[in-house]
């Protein structure tokens, strides 16, 4: 690699824990590497000390104003990328139960901190860990903003491993291409996959027998009481009820645990289609996903509302077609019965039971629609048609991410044009090309699949890796350019 690499990590919650070990362990295997790293709070501030010096290390909440005045002057966001609206909307709990000028104000001020400890470090690359909040989408912005490569570690989904992301929108690496080798793996995968099909999360696949998870510096629950109450004392501008109420829940599991079993009896009782036969002759599929998420908070925030995209596909669908709807295994005991009542108040709407296999649903739609879901790659791997309102790593091959003015068209392109083997195969060999055999996961999750020595190095040799490959593709595509300015130089010389 021929220019210094000065990475700036973003520690969003246990993810933090992951990049410390990543740190640590390239102080060895690769010690010309510089970091600094942000921590959205103080929660992982000690272990992460421990691997960068002070002045590499940004905590937003010890940065944070006690208190934030209304925006007045909003000059500072002329050359904001995008609209930091939509960006706020991204939150689930932090700052949202305030007024929307607070809101505002609150979301300027993390830029704000944010853009200044990105100029006086001067990254080279931003890496992410998962962009689910506001301040994770404003880093994002404001790499957009000063021209600095971001990588997302994102998972492939069924194909397991992990890609590097440019961006929110899951855009995968421009040095992919095709080749005799991952082709050949394309098709074997296909084939593996329509005889049986492999399911989308199975990080235990890049175990190592026998290896021990790496500290993950879990705290007790009375010591985060105490950081909750030192915190609050610090700064009570930072007070989120919201946080506290999720706090309180989660310090009681059992009980947690049984109002969900409550209402996945309540709300798996109401559906109305029972079983596969009593399906529809002609139906879209569109498979709820949890909400608010990330996976749709993130890349499609104007979703975060299903309704929305339960009302443009049942607007945009003929007439004599059915919207099936399917909830998602891990809202059942979530959603309030309020929302299923509301469902299916919507002409041409049917609610499937959640317990119906999504893959043959999927085989017996006319279409399948999700924002982001996963059931838009299965379709894409069965042959059958799909679509995406959002931005997920298959949209491209689907023609793109479908925008809701242009829905009636693509359902009625994507019906009667379906992608044949070879094209599925050729999108298949692409991805191979950029896929790491890796898993990026949080530091806590069980299994620690994540958080174990094997996979460290192999995230740290991947994203090394990474980087250089994008050097190299910008290198050769420079290469071509000056080709082609010569070539068309000479062209006009000999006029």
């Amino acid at each position: 690699m021929k220019q210094p690499i000065r990475f700036l990590v973003h520690g969003y919650g246990t993810y933090a824990i992951i990049y410390r070990h990543i740190i640590e362990l390239a102080k060895t295997f690769a010690p010309e590497v510089e970091w600094s790293m942000i921590l959205p709070s103080s929660h992982h501030i000690e272990p992460v000390s421990e691997v960068l010096a002070a002045e590499n290390l940004l905590c937003l909440e010890h940065a944070q104003s006690r208190h934030v005045s209304n925006v007045s002057d909003f000059s500072t966001l002329q050359n904001y990328p995008g609209s930091i609206y939509a960006d706020i909307e991204v939150e689930k709990k932090i700052f949202k139960h305030r007024p929307a000028d607070q809101q505002v104000a609150r979301a300027l001020e993390v830029y704000q901190i944010y853009k200044g400890f990105v100029l006086r470090i001067k990254p080279t690359h931003i890496l992410m860990a998962h962009v689910e909040t506001f301040e994770g989408k404003a880093l994002v912005a404001i790499a957009r903003e000063l021209g600095i490569p971001v990588i997302i570690p994102s998972d492939l989904r069924n194909l397991g491993g992990v890609s590097f992301t440019s961006d929110v929108l899951e855009t995968l690496p421009a040095y992919r291409e095709a080749n005799c080798e991952t082709i050949a793996r394309a098709r074997q995968f296909l084939s593996e996959f329509r005889q049986n099909a492999m399911p989308a999360f199975r990080p235990s696949g890049f175990a190592v027998a026998g290896e021990e998870p790496l500290p993950h510096y879990q705290k007790s629950a009375p010591q985060r009481l105490v950081r909750f109450l030192k915190r609050t004392i610090d700064n009570p501008g930072l007070f989120e009820p919201a946080l506290l109420a999720t706090s309180i829940k989660y310090a009681f599991p059992r009980y947690l645990e049984a109002i969900r079993k409550f209402r996945s009896y309540r709300n798996g009782r109401i559906y109305d289609i029972a079983a596969l036969n009593e399906l529809p002759e002609k139906f879209i599929y569109y498979p709820l996903q949890t909400s608010p998420e990330s996976s749709i908070n993130t890349p499609a925030p104007y979703f975060i509302d299903q309704m929305r995209a339960i009302d443009a596909i049942r607007f945009a669908m003929d007439s004599d077609c059915t919207l099936i709807v399917k909830e998602h295994w891990a809202s059942v005991g979530i959603r309030p019965p309020s929302f299923y009542a509301e469902l299916r108040r919507r002409a041409g709407v049917r609610i499937a039971n959640f317990g119906l296999p999504s893959l043959e649903l999927i085989k017996r739609a006319q279409l399948t629609i999700s924002v982001t879901g996963t059931a838009v790659f299965e379709a894409f791997l069965l042959g059958q048609p799909s679509l995406a309102l959002g931005g997920c790593f298959i949209a491209e091959y689907l023609g793109g991410v479908c925008n809701i003015d242009q829905l009636s068209k693509r359902i009625r392109h994507a019906i009667d044009n379906p992608f044949d083997d070879e094209y599925i195969v050729q999108a298949l060999a692409e991805i191979y090309s950029a896929r790491y055999e890796c898993v990026f996961r949080p530091a806590d999750e069980p299994g620690f699949h994540g958080n174990r020595p094997e996979n460290i190095k192999r995230l740290l040799r991947s994203i090394l890796q990474h980087v250089e490959r994008m050097e190299r593709f910008e290198e050769k595509r420079a290469e071509m350019e000056d080709g082609l300015l010569a070539t068309e130089r000479l062209s006009r010389g000999g006029r």
